[in-house]
C-alpha cells in the first residue's frame, strides 16, 4: 500500500508538469501553426488584392501573396496527411519558404507601412513553422504589439 501511494505522489507531480508544459506551449506544434499560416497567408492575399485604387502602385506583390496563401494552402495539407517527418512536407515548406521570401521582400520594396504592418502575422505564423521544422529560434523577433492572428482564431 505504502508503494502505491508513494507512487502517486511522485506521479502527480510530473503529471502536472507536463501538463502546464503543454498548455505554456506557444505554438501548440507544426499543425497548428501551418492552420495559422494558412489563415493569415489568405487573409493578407485578400487584401492585397482589395486594396483601394491610390495604393495600386503598392500592389506589386500582390501575385506574391497569391502564391505563398496558395503554397500555405499546399502546405498545411501536407502536413495535415502526413505528419512532421514526411519528405513531402519538406519539399511543400522549401516551396513556401522560396515564395514567402520573395513575397517580404517585394512588400519591403514597395514602402508601403500599412503592406509591411499587415505582413506581420504571416510573417509570425511563418517563423513558427520554421521554427516547428527545425529552424533556430530567435529571440525578440515579434514585435510588443502582440497581433498574432489577422482572421480570428
Amino acid at each position: 500500500m505504502v508503494t502505491v501511494r508513494t507512487a502517486g505522489w511522485l506521479t502527480a507531480p510530473l503529471l502536472a508538469v507536463a501538463l502546464a508544459g503543454c498548455a505554456t506551449t506557444p505554438h501548440g506544434g507544426l499543425s497548428r501553426s501551418a492552420a495559422r499560416l494558412d489563415r493569415n497567408a489568405r487573409a493578407f492575399s485578400r487584401d492585397a488584392q482589395e486594396a483601394p485604387r491610390g495604393y495600386d502602385e503598392h500592389t506589386g506583390y500582390v501575385q506574391d501573396a497569391r502564391d505563398v496563401a496558395a503554397r500555405a494552402r499546399e502546405f498545411r495539407r501536407a502536413v495535415d496527411a502526413s505528419g512532421e517527418d514526411d519528405r513531402s512536407v519538406s519539399g511543400s515548406f522549401g516551396d513556401l519558404s522560396r515564395s514567402y521570401n520573395a513575397l517580404r521582400d517585394d512588400v519591403d520594396r514597395s514602402g508601403s507601412l500599412h503592406a509591411r504592418r499587415d505582413l506581420r502575422p504571416v510573417t509570425r505564423a511563418y517563423l513558427d513553422v520554421q521554427d516547428d521544422m527545425g529552424g533556430a529560434r530567435a529571440p525578440g523577433r515579434y514585435s510588443s504589439r502582440g497581433d498574432d492572428d489577422r482572421a480570428g482564431g
